[in-house]
């Protein structure tokens, strides 16, 4: 791979949720000459030199117009300065579908990660404007197959492995780990271990990792701790 567009949702190691990004983002920097990444926002972060981040300034407060020319400067800017060879969007079928005709135009192939059951007119134009759509699991993508490839959930295995600890007999621990969302349906979780504690002889924690996001989130939060006390 020579040169690489990247288009997501932040490029903020803060993040909760998205802050996993930076980690994708360092990968594909080790297998292409240069990054250039278009953003809806950024935050801390900490790239190798190949890496450029261009954001269209969500955490400067600008709105959908001025973000929209940010886009377009950002992206006319890459295509003058890099001779870029592929296109991948993360999460950010507005993006694909906004920057689908000129990549066309410069014959460069789109692949569009969606990974939600929320089916828009902008996915589906963002599909139409895809080379390749790819996502999590099959049944995470709710419009046509036809450019669907399941490549699985990119989570980083040597970060997320046993350690070298060894276990002995004390209280065992379930970690559910995630963003606090309803989709996420931890109540069921919660159910279950009224069954468990009658099934398993010895004692055990359930312990819920993870930050809500926005009101909702929040609310959610609140119930999940009405149902545990």
């Amino acid at each position: 791979m020579e040169h690489l567009l990247i288009f997501n949702l932040a490029v903020d190691e803060d993040d909760t949720v998205l802050g996993f990004t930076s980690a994708w983002i360092r990968a594909l920097a080790q297998k292409a000459k240069s990054v250039c990444v278009i953003t809806m926002r950024t935050g801390r972060f900490n790239l190798p030199n190949n890496v450029q981040v261009c954001s269209v300034g969500k955490e400067k407060g600008y709105n959908d117009i001025q973000r929209t020319f940010e886009f377009y400067r950002c992206l006319f800017k890459v295509l003058r300065t890099q001779n870029i060879t592929a296109c991948f969007s993360h999460m950010m079928p507005l993006f694909s579908a906004m920057a689908g005709p000129i990549l066309r135009a410069y014959h460069i192939p789109l692949v569009t990660w969606y990974a939600h059951p929320q089916l828009t007119g902008t996915l589906k134009l963002a599909h139409y404007m895809s080379n390749r759509m790819v996502a999590s699991v099959a049944t995470a993508y709710p419009y046509h197959h036809d450019k669907l490839t399941v490549i699985g959930q990119g989570i980083d295995t040597e970060l997320f492995s046993p350690g070298e600890a060894t276990y002995s007999n004390e209280q065992a621990i379930i970690l559910c780990a995630g963003r606090i969302s309803r989709v996420k349906d931890h109540m069921t979780l919660i159910k279950a271990v009224a069954l468990l504690k009658e099934r398993m002889k010895k004692p055990f924690q359930i312990v819920i990792l993870g930050d809500p996001l926005g009101i909702d989130g929040q609310v959610y939060k609140a119930e999940l701790e009405n149902q545990i006390t």
